[in-house]
């Protein structure tokens, strides 16, 4: 718990610790402060090696407005650790155009994140798993290895289309020997409480755009032994949000939200890093 906040690098880690960095929404840094999205990365680059960055979680709303200047930002600023530490994008909302005529099968052909990710790039790469479109990377699923376990993560669109979460149960079965992070853009709402429609009219919620995170809950999370955490961002009026609970094999799942952008500047280049200790168990957020 950490009770006041000083300026400086974070506390120093164990020896043998493992860390995932989890970015969130980056679309005010893209808009206007690309400084701040370049020394995000550039600061990851810089520790990868003394803090043993596994992997990056970018978890959306990559962009404002997903138009070429601000997808050529975080072009740029990802470039820092290309090749340096592996990493998983989601799109968020503001990755898309705006709805038109009510045409959601063109909406989710609309974002260019697979302009300036290139599908075919990353498909070579030794910790990728596969598409659940083939070339398009709004669903896609990732494999390494952490403290002799293997690991899994699993990465899915805004509000995932029931077909989508078909094939992610799917890829869960699949690998169920791996333990499972799971990364959607929209999932914990405000108060800790998933997203849910039944509630109620809830700020951006992705139930429009089709399973909102108590669906997910429901269709997808629970059903599955392996799954450990879900991350996901979005919130901003939120900050940041926690909760656990049980999965149907009496697993614990931990779901986590961060999303800094009200915060000066977009969000003053906050983001968070999840160590995982030696012990196999704990997680240092």
């Amino acid at each position: 718990v950490i009770t006041k906040w000083v300026p400086g690098p974070p506390p120093k880690i164990r020896e043998g610790t493992v860390s995932i960095v989890a970015l969130p929404d980056t679309e005010v840094y893209a808009q206007k402060h690309p400084e701040l999205f370049l020394a995000q990365t550039r600061w990851i680059a810089d520790q990868a090696e003394s803090r043993n960055i596994a992997y990056v979680l970018h978890l959306g709303d990559i962009t404002q407005h997903n138009n070429d200047p601000q997808w050529q930002v975080a072009r740029k600023s990802m470039d820092l650790i290309e090749g340096k530490v592996p990493y998983a994008l989601v799109p968020g909302n503001d990755d898309y155009d705006d709805l038109v005529d009510g045409d959601w099968q063109r909406l989710r052909k609309s974002s260019n994140i697979n302009k300036y990710f290139k599908p075919e790039a990353i498909a070579r790469w030794p910790t990728f798993g596969g598409f659940y479109q083939q070339g398009r990377l709004e669903n896609t699923y990732h494999l390494f290895r952490m403290h002799d376990r293997d690991w899994i993560i699993l990465c899915l669109e805004m509000g995932p289309r029931d077909e989508v979460v078909e094939w992610a149960n799917r890829v869960l079965r699949e690998h169920r020997e791996h333990r499972a992070i799971v990364v959607t853009h929209a999932y914990l709402f405000r108060n800790n409480q998933r997203y849910d429609h039944r509630r109620g009219r809830e700020r951006a919620s992705p139930h429009p755009w089709g399973n909102d995170g108590e669906e997910l809950w429901q269709k997808l999370i629970k059903k599955h032994a392996n799954v450990m955490i879900v991350i996901s961002g979005h919130v901003a009026t939120g900050g940041k949000g926690y909760r656990q609970d049980a999965g149907d094999h009496g697993n614990i799942v931990h779901q986590m939200m961060c999303d800094y952008q009200k915060k000066e500047m977009g969000g003053l280049a906050y983001f968070r890093l999840l160590e995982f200790a030696p012990d196999g168990e704990s997680v240092h957020v």
